[in-house]
């Protein structure tokens, strides 16, 4: 639901089809669009009969007086093997596994690869992790893996912290993580009384 102008009316966001149900269940809809009563009624068979195209569509309901509230939103088919692949060739390339027997690796588990991929590749290598796993995955590996390892990777972290996991204060986050993390360490070694 939406507030419009100063009346609070509200207007409820709809599908493009239920949009156009709405609109065709009004008598005589086309009177001010522009779209003369043939080509009218012509639409509207072709929605009845689910043969009008998406193009159609959109042009009707923006002549008949409708917004368009919010953008079609695509997502990519991404090809996991391929990337990955691509990813753990980079890697080799890069000699990130140095101390692996190379004739008998033929993959690594998925949080090796990300943290790999972290500490040894570019952003546009990076940011193919984010097509491949999700970001709550990559965030839980970059945690565990390299917030531990602070200061080491500290510029690093900063600039993962901002660019991919939208942390808008990096070094408060860092600094607080580190914290917590030596204060759970202290807590265990600590005799209790």
């Amino acid at each position: 639901m939406q507030f419009c102008n100063a009346f609070c009316i509200f207007i409820a966001d709809m599908t493009t089809d239920q949009a156009l149900e709405r609109l065709f269940s009004k008598r005589a809809w086309y009177k001010n669009s522009g779209i003369g009563g043939s080509t009218a009624r012509s639409y509207k068979k072709r929605f009845l009969d689910n043969k009008l195209d998406l193009e159609a569509k959109m042009k009707i309901l923006r002549v008949s007086g409708f917004d368009l509230v919010q953008e079609m939103q695509w997502k990519e088919n991404v090809d996991a093997d391929f990337l990955r692949r691509e990813l753990f060739d980079k890697l080799l390339e890069y000699n990130a596994f140095w101390s692996y027997d190379l004739q008998s690796i033929v993959s690594v588990s998925d949080e090796i690869l990300i943290e790999n991929v972290l500490l040894h590749l570019d952003l546009e290598e990076i940011s193919l992790l984010f097509r491949l796993f999700p970001t709550r995955k990559i965030k839980r590996i970059w945690k565990e893996r390299m917030l531990r390892r602070e200061p080491l990777y500290h510029n690093l972290n900063i600039l993962y912290a901002f660019l991919f996991f939208r942390i808008k204060d990096p070094d408060r986050y860092i600094r607080q993580f580190v914290n917590n993390q030596n204060r759970r360490f202290y807590e265990r070694i600590e005799p209790s009384n």
